[in-house]
């Protein structure tokens, strides 16, 4: 298994210049006490801003993770799921930039992150 298919992403949404994302809640995003882990949201929102950025752009380019500052508002039990609801605040030649709040299935803001995306040249040469 990858982080990816550990993050148990149910659905990324893609629309002109938002997105919307489900994370269903599992042991393997626990902290050992039963809360959500704060890296596990964090990874969640790198996964859908990337993979929104990458459907943004041409196909000899590819999105890769610059930046991330991320906020937890509340705490979230092992339980349910996560609604990810995005904005893309810039779309340059060269960066992306989302604006992502990060809601719990009785709507409680749990997390707000800014994920910057670089939008660089893919060398398929270098792909192994």
């Amino acid at each position: 298994m990858n982080l990816i298919e550990g993050l148990n992403i149910e659905y990324i949404h893609v629309y002109e210049s938002e997105l919307e994302a489900k994370m269903i809640l599992t042991q393997f995003h626990d902290q050992t006490f039963g809360y959500l882990h704060g890296g596990a949201t964090i990874a969640f929102g790198e996964t859908i801003a990337g993979y929104t950025s990458n459907k943004k752009i041409n196909k000899d380019e590819m999105a890769v993770g610059q930046n991330i500052t991320a906020n937890h508002m509340k705490p979230k039990k092992i339980e349910g799921y996560i609604i990810a609801k995005g904005k893309l605040m810039h779309k340059g030649k060269t960066s992306h930039v989302w604006s992502i709040e990060m809601f719990d299935e009785n709507k409680v803001l749990i997390s707000y992150l800014t994920v910057t995306n670089a939008i660089i040249k893919l060398n398929r040469d270098s792909i192994i």
